[in-house]
């Protein structure tokens, strides 16, 4: 079963979310996207959080919490991990797709779909966590 994690950095007032233009796998090019990548064999989800997050954003941040895992009957597993740590300022761009810092109440078109109601899932504070998703 493949595995990926996939985090949301919001900043202190939780308006603003950074997200990154993907430009891999194929089906998410020109799309955005969390931060995050693939678990690697043995690797705890939350220890691939925080790797992949350093990778693509520059910044060892280990504050993140899970808040949802979206599965497909065992052929793949994505765990959504957000966090409001203040590294915002130190964000650096590592790799060749683009962190985009963008409004939560106003997410462009090209968002991937179903963060639209991820991120406001990441944000509800009532919801007990993590929650379990199982895809069609």
């Amino acid at each position: 079963m493949d595995k990926y994690v996939v985090g949301f950095l919001f900043n202190e007032k939780h308006d603003w979310v950074l997200l990154i233009e993907k430009k891999r796998p194929k089906w998410q090019i020109g799309l955005l996207n969390g931060v995050g990548g693939h678990i690697e064999d043995g690797e705890p989800s939350y220890s691939a959080m925080v790797r992949e997050f350093e990778e693509e954003a520059g910044v060892l941040n280990t504050n993140w919490s899970q808040f949802a895992i979206l599965r497909k009957d065992g052929e793949w597993q994505v765990d959504f991990y957000f966090s409001d740590n203040p590294v915002w300022d130190s964000i650096k761009q590592k790799t060749d797709e683009k962190l985009v810092p963008v409004e939560v109440a106003k997410l462009p078109d090209n968002t991937i779909y179903n963060l639209r109601w991820l991120i406001p899932l990441a944000l509800d504070k009532d919801v007990v966590r993590p929650v379990i998703i199982e895809a069609s």
